[in-house]
């Protein structure tokens, strides 16, 4: 799943060219992505995890990293 993460986040955030992008790296804090580009993303998770993420059971910090990425796909499994 994490691989399938990283490469939905390669393909949309052009600010993550050349930058290993490992589990912990912070991506909102680090200045990679904004709330616009999380918007973008969670449409690109819903479709490659078959899943529907409520947006306002949702908070920024969610998406910081890949492995918090991860729980947030996880939760809405099933």
């Amino acid at each position: 799943m994490k691989d399938k993460i990283r490469e939905i986040l390669l393909a949309n955030i052009d600010e993550l060219d050349g930058v290993d992008l490992t589990d912990d790296l912070e991506l909102i804090t680090g200045g990679y992505i904004d709330s616009f580009d999380i918007i973008g993303l969670i449409s690109e998770f819903e479709d490659a995890f078959d899943i529907s993420i409520p947006l306002e059971d949702l908070e920024v910090g969610q998406f910081d990293t890949v492995n918090s990425i991860e729980k947030v796909i996880r939760k809405f499994q099933n």
